[in-house]
């Protein structure tokens, strides 16, 4: 079974339907019976066409959900909000950026995404890497991942990569490593550590009508974003800070 295919598995017994969806500037909001989530806006090729676009309200939230199968880029990242709104958000409270500042001086770093704390990490590790798919100078294409992961000590990657359909295969080439899956639509599922991850950092929602209301008003950066709390949760609770 594939990574996404289990996601959607693990909610199969949540028959909730969809209460709130807002389709923002930088990010969607979905917010069914049961919780609420998040994905970050990818256009993606194909522009901003949304599947029913109109008629989603009201709709089965597992139904939506599926659409994370979907290549087109606004649908996956809707599916991908209403998959988070049906995972219960279990985590501690922790800042995850210190957890990987301190787990990086002296190894070798890859981060699939353009993470603010990169320069921080750039500074102390032995060698770093930073992957995007529209790389700038000093910057490397995602196709580089099978070349710079196997030599990596700790590999950071955000969750987007499940839009694009990559993450299953950064998480194989992350096995045996230190690997945090990172970002506010990361599903907070033990899938993901099955698949390989030894660290997932999310967010809880809190408070549905801020966050809809900062999306709404077009809200970009994710420290700017209300109504959310950062938590992470470790595969290894006994050795969470230090492996």
């Amino acid at each position: 079974m594939n990574l996404v295919d289990a996601l959607l598995e693990s909610i199969e017994a949540r028959d909730e339907t969809v209460k709130n969806v807002l389709v923002g500037l930088h990010w969607i909001g979905v917010e069914s019976r049961f919780s609420a989530g998040m994905a970050h806006v990818s256009k993606g090729g194909e522009g901003l066409a949304l599947k029913d676009a109109g008629a989603i309200l009201g709709r089965n939230t597992r139904e939506i959900a599926a659409r994370l199968r979907s290549w087109a880029a606004l649908d996956a990242c809707l599916g991908l909000a209403a998959l988070c709104s049906l995972i219960e958000p279990e985590g501690d409270p922790v800042n995850v950026n210190e957890y990987i500042l301190s787990n990086a001086p002296g190894r070798v770093v890859t981060c699939i995404g353009r993470f603010p704390f990169y320069p921080k990490v750039q500074r102390v590790a032995k060698w770093s890497y930073l992957l995007e798919m529209n790389p700038r100078p000093r910057e490397l294409p995602l196709s580089a991942a099978e070349e710079v992961i196997p030599k990596s000590d700790l590999v950071v990657i955000n969750s987007t990569t499940l839009i694009n359909k990559s993450l299953q295969r950064l998480l194989e080439l992350s096995r045996g490593k230190t690997c945090v899956v990172l970002g506010p639509c990361t599903p907070m599922s033990d899938v993901l550590f099955d698949f390989g991850a030894t660290v997932i950092a999310g967010v809880r929602v809190v408070d549905p009508h801020r966050l809809f209301l900062s999306l709404a008003q077009g809200v970009m950066l994710f420290r700017d974003i209300q109504g959310i709390q950062s938590i992470a949760r470790f595969r290894d609770r006994q050795n969470r800070w230090k492996e």
